[in-house]
């Protein structure tokens, strides 16, 4: 995870110039004509922890922190997760810096002679003189803030408005520009899902025909694989019926059931109990019946060895 990190820093930035190999990497960018570096220093437990930023030479910027240059307040480093791109967070506070650019802190704007020893004359103030003291007030922040927010260019009575009116604050507020920006990126992002739900929805019918058509042929197989087995059962018992082996057995049970009858007629004609004639009809079929059967069993016992000397 920490090798693709710094893959995303080479990725989303130019000017990546490695100080100490996976630890430490400088990126440049131009500020208002003027190059700054931004010292990019990643700990052991990165990206477990959020990243350090130091920008050189230090800005005056509400991100930055004014006495070590370490960039703090950047969106990306407060929202900071496991989950974030080192590349962005870095391309975004290069982009921050090029769009408007901060002075450096030992840089100091011009300013009116009559305020340079901290004194304020008591001169009479117009309206607008009273307009940029109010801004003073209201927003105590930096000169480029400032000009980021437009406050100069409104007069007394506007910014009392924008204090007061909650519906004009919110109207000024949707007509900076890098809200207009995040509302169009949010626009373009709410259009993009919108288009992968209507594609995911148009895709439903397909799947849910699919899956109808899995379900189909899942309990074919399962009808086939049951008949499969009774069938399999069925060969199994045919097979055990007309081995060889098991006709041999049958062969004997009926030459011995055929020879038993010849004697029981042979018996009954000892007994009385029947003819001459008659015992002599009986005698001679079942003694024929036996006589055959015997002779099938012989016949099969002989092509049984003869298989089973041929290995089979």
């Amino acid at each position: 995870m920490r090798k693709r990190q710094i893959d995303t820093l080479k990725i989303f930035n130019h000017n990546v110039q490695e100080v100490v190999e996976n630890e430490e990497y400088l990126v440049n960018f131009n500020c208002g004509g003027r190059e700054i570096a931004i010292n990019i220093h990643l700990g052991q437990a990165f990206p477990n922890e959020k990243p350090k930023l130091i920008v050189s030479p230090i800005l005056r910027h509400h991100w930055v922190n004014p006495s070590t240059g370490e960039i703090e307040k950047a969106p990306g480093i407060l929202n900071y997760t496991i989950h974030s791109d080192l590349g962005r967070i870095v391309q975004a506070v290069g982009r921050e810096f090029e769009k408007h650019p901060p002075m450096v802190v030992n840089e100091t704007p011009s300013t009116p002679q009559h305020q340079h020893h901290g004194h304020r004359h008591h001169l009479p103030r117009n309206g607008n003189e009273r307009a940029s003291e109010a801004r003073n007030i209201v927003s105590p922040q930096t000169h480029e803030q400032q000009d980021e927010f437009g406050l100069q260019n409104l007069t007394m009575e506007e910014l009392v408005r924008l204090d007061t009116d909650e519906d004009v604050r919110e109207e000024f507020i949707e007509k900076l520009p890098f809200v207009q920006q995040q509302n169009e990126e949010m626009e373009q992002l709410m259009n993009r899902i919108e288009s992968l739900a209507l594609d995911n929805v148009a895709r439903r019918e397909a799947l849910e025909e699919r899956k109808r058509k899995l379900e189909a042929l899942a309990l074919e197989f399962k009808q086939l694989g049951q008949h499969w087995d009774t069938t399999s059962q069925r060969y199994q018992r045919k097979a055990e019926d007309f081995s060889p082996q098991h006709i041999k057995e049958l062969l004997q049970i009926a030459v011995s059931t055929a020879d038993g009858k010849s004697d029981d007629e042979a018996q009954r004609f000892l007994c009385g109990d029947s003819d001459v004639a008659s015992f002599l009809q009986n005698f001679i079929e079942t003694r024929k019946l036996y006589t055959m059967r015997k002779a099938k069993e012989e016949r099969l016992v002989q092509q049984l060895n003869a298989l089973e000397r041929a290995a089979f």
